[in-house]
């Protein structure tokens, strides 16, 4: 049997940004494969721009009613490296710490992969229903793998669903929607000015976008200096990455006038746009904490504004919503549109499978026989679920890791324990879902 914890490591070594190609790790994934002796194939897929790959691997009997097992093998970008303290500023060294385990991917969520295929050779003699394991790509930048996935018909025969994200083990059956909305804020030059020019680096904290205010975002920070020291412009503004991460860096060059800085190299934009767009985004805001569920934590619709550059006479905002049921993400942007030309860039649903649908009660008794107490919970943050759930699947959510204030920024960890109990649960949940039942 294959060395998890090693085969973790291995994962979280292999670079596999979004947008920089999954190559490295599905070729790393099929290797796994081969040694827990298990088929797997790699299918290559032109999605967002760019050929990822995905890999499959089938087991079990020949049928419908299968079992299709989930996880995405990208990353975000990992940031400042300097950042990444536990690993040696290298995000892509595994680090063991008791019983933590560091490193980019280690909860979100490519190591999960490892979890379900290892788990799977060990049932797969056992298997009477079929089960399909699917490492999927391009996630963290709108889901591309679980959309091809669907479109290409490869969740046919498969009725149930169980996809890997940071969970603690917990079953998760709904979380909130997810929506990605570019604002585009035409700039009016300033002329006729003596100006000057002060150049200025935001610094902020990042989090994941699901719960803005564990971070501290510096392209906020940035408008929100830009409004207190009442500079009449700007002649640079640019910050941020992923629009799922809350950005902990941002430049703005503010125009002054007098002489404490460099003469202005380029053009000078005014900053009364930029802040009626803070206005507006502060409107938003506060229509978003409005209703609340306490089914999810945050309690309400969460919105983050991810980046900002500017282009040519714009200044081009990325801002992602997260709605709880019950909102439309439309209805929350509707402020912005005042002050910006929006451009609705993708919608993902949410996932809402009943707390006590049959999906769920199997793996709470598979949580009880993996000796950990049943837990059903929500979570903030969208997932490949949501498309599989549309697509017609009973799907849930389950994971190693820990996902609030821990993934999408540096020190990103893992609970070595929970890998080898992930392990322990999948196998009982293959038992009863695709096996003979318990024994």
């Amino acid at each position: 049997m294959a060395d998890l914890v090693a085969w973790a490591e291995r994962f979280i070594a292999t670079p596999s940004e979004s947008r920089l190609g999954n190559a490295a790790i599905a070729d790393a994934a099929s290797e796994l494969l081969a040694e827990l002796g298990l088929d797997g194939e790699v299918e290559s897929a032109h999605a967002g721009g760019a050929t990822h790959f995905a890999v499959l691997c089938d087991a079990g009997a020949a049928g419908e009613d299968g079992v299709l097992l989930v996880t995405h093998l990208d990353t975000v970008p990992p940031g400042d490296a300097a950042a990444w303290t536990a690993t040696g500023g290298d995000p892509f060294r595994p680090t063991r710490e008791g019983d933590r385990l560091y490193g980019l991917g280690s909860a979100d969520a490519k190591v999960d992969f490892v979890c379900k295929a290892v788990a799977l050779a060990a049932e797969r003699e056992s298997l009477v229903r079929p089960v399909r394991l699917v490492g999927t790509f391009g996630e963290e930048i709108g889901m591309l793998g679980a959309r091809w996935l669907v479109e290409t018909g490869l969740t046919k025969g498969s009725t149930r669903a169980l996809v890997g994200e940071p969970s603690q083990l917990a079953v998760v059956h709904a979380h909130k929607g997810y929506a990605v909305y570019e604002a585009r804020v035409r700039l009016e030059r300033l002329d006729g000015a003596r100006l000057w020019s002060a150049r200025e680096e935001v610094r902020g904290a990042a989090a994941h976008s699901s719960d803005p205010a564990l971070g501290k975002n510096a392209v906020l920070g940035a408008l929100e200096l830009l409004e207190r020291t009442q500079a009449p412009g700007i002649g640079a503004l640019a910050g941020g990455g992923a629009l799922n991460v809350v950005p902990d860096r941002c430049e703005i060059e503010l125009a002054v006038r007098d002489s404490s800085g460099a003469r202005a190299a380029g053009p000078v934009w005014s900053a009364a746009p930029l802040l009626r767009f803070l206005t507006a985004w502060r409107e938003l805001q506060a229509g978003a904490a409005r209703r609340s569920d306490s089914r999810f934590s945050p309690a309400h619709s969460v919105a983050s504004l991810g980046r900002v550059a500017l282009d040519g006479d714009c200044a081009l905002f990325g801002c992602d919503v997260r709605p709880i049921p019950g909102d439309d993400a439309a209805a929350l942007v509707a402020p912005l549109a005042r002050a910006a030309e929006l451009r609705a860039v993708r919608a993902n649903p949410a996932l809402a499978t009943a707390a006590d649908a049959p999906l769920v009660r199997e793996l709470q008794a598979a949580q009880r026989a993996a000796g950990l107490a049943p837990r059903v919970e929500t979570k903030a943050t969208c997932t490949e679920a949501g498309l599989l759930a549309a697509a017609g699947l009973e799907a849930v959510v389950l994971g190693p890791g820990r996902s609030i204030g821990n993934v999408h920024k540096p020190n990103e960890h893992t609970s070595l324990a929970q890998l080898h109990q992930a392990v322990s649960l999948y196998r009982a949940a293959l038992a009863r879902l695709a096996g003979r039942g318990p024994a």
